[in-house]
């Protein structure tokens, strides 16, 4: 007895804790049933004066609704116990829920390809029904009826004309082109110092990247391996071009998973390139564009600007004359000290 009292002041206790929320649910779930019960009501209604012909369904929403069904006991007799004060740890009836509630997760992806299917066959079966007089149902009710009418599939010939064809027509029948407003370009709303302005940034953008000391910093700041290359002087202009045009040979070549073709002068480039490969044929094509922001010394005295303080003339040449003899001889005496 006294573990019968002990159990039934445990379970009056649990059902108190859990009454406001109970209350809450059962409200909620009242509301629902009121709901269901009027849409169940008004379609037994119809089906029990055959608007509705049940013999040929879906099968897919015979399982669905079978699952809801059992979906709505469990939930019944889960709140049974609940009001009760029953526990429910380890109970039958919450895996039950939980398994059901799985099912009806995973088949809502099947529900959406199926929402158009059914509502067109829920709108023909309506239209149907209530094109067909009472007396005529009596008469034909041993005669099987086509619930689908072709003739709303047929095409529609006025579809095929466009809008602007109709808009662009008057009365008179003269074709009148669509007007479309203009698009305005960002370029041509910029002034002229704009557009030298910006010209002129390009071209210092497209110099940099051809430059080899840029092209070594930009890989030392991205932390890019260090590349060794066999070569004597700066890397000529032509050699620089060319491995360009072989690396997007290359990735087009893969991307496309195809070999691209080499022509006969493009063979004869490449021997010539073979041939300079030393960095001698090169060695003075861009060496001026990498010192000429550097001062040199006159030989009078003076300290000259740079090479680009004065463009053209003797003393131009004269200063790019002693330049590349310094450097051809810093090349022959990289020469004599490499390794035979």
């Amino acid at each position: 007895m006294e573990d019968a009292t002990i159990s039934n002041a445990s379970s009056e206790d649990r059902v108190k804790a859990e009454a406001p929320q109970l209350a809450a649910v059962l409200k909620e779930m009242k509301e629902g049933l009121d709901t269901v019960r009027i849409k169940v009501q008004a379609l037994t209604a119809k089906v029990k004066s055959n608007n509705y012909p049940t013999v040929e369904g879906i099968s897919y929403l015979e399982a669905k609704h079978l699952l809801l069904l059992n979906y709505c006991q469990s939930l019944v007799y889960y709140l049974l116990r609940k009001a009760r004060g029953f526990s429910i740890n380890g109970h039958p009836v919450v895996q039950s829920l939980v398994e059901i509630r799985l099912f009806l997760e995973k088949i809502r992806p099947i529900d959406k390809k199926l929402q158009y299917q059914i509502e067109k066959l829920t709108k023909v079966t309506a239209s149907t029904t209530e094109n067909v007089q009472p007396g005529e149902k009596e008469s034909q009710a041993g005669v099987p009826q086509r619930t689908d009418d072709l003739l709303k599939y047929r095409p529609n010939p006025d579809m095929l004309v466009s809008k602007a064809d109709v808009t662009s027509k008057d009365g008179n029948d003269v074709y009148r082109p669509p007007k479309f407003a203009p698009t305005s370009m960002e370029e041509d709303k910029l002034s002229k110092q704009d557009k030298n302005a910006l010209r002129k940034e390009k071209n210092t953008l497209r110099q940099a990247r051809q430059s080899a000391f840029v092209r070594e910093l930009v890989d030392d700041l991205e932390g890019r391996p260090e590349e060794i290359v066999e070569s004597v002087g700066a890397e000529s202009l032509e050699l620089a071009r060319y491995r360009a045009k072989m690396e997007d040979r290359a990735r087009q070549e893969e991307e496309l998973f195809m070999r691209a073709p080499i022509t006969k002068k493009e063979k004869q480039r490449e021997k010539h390139l073979k041939k300079s490969r030393n960095g001698l044929l090169g060695l003075t094509d861009n060496f001026y564009d990498e010192i000429k922001t550097l001062p040199l010394e006159d030989e009078n005295d003076g300290q000259i600007p740079s090479f680009s303080s004065a463009r053209g003339g003797m003393g131009e040449r004269h200063k790019k004359r002693k330049a590349l003899t310094i450097l051809a001889h810093c090349a022959d005496e990289a020469l004599k000290d490499k390794p035979a």
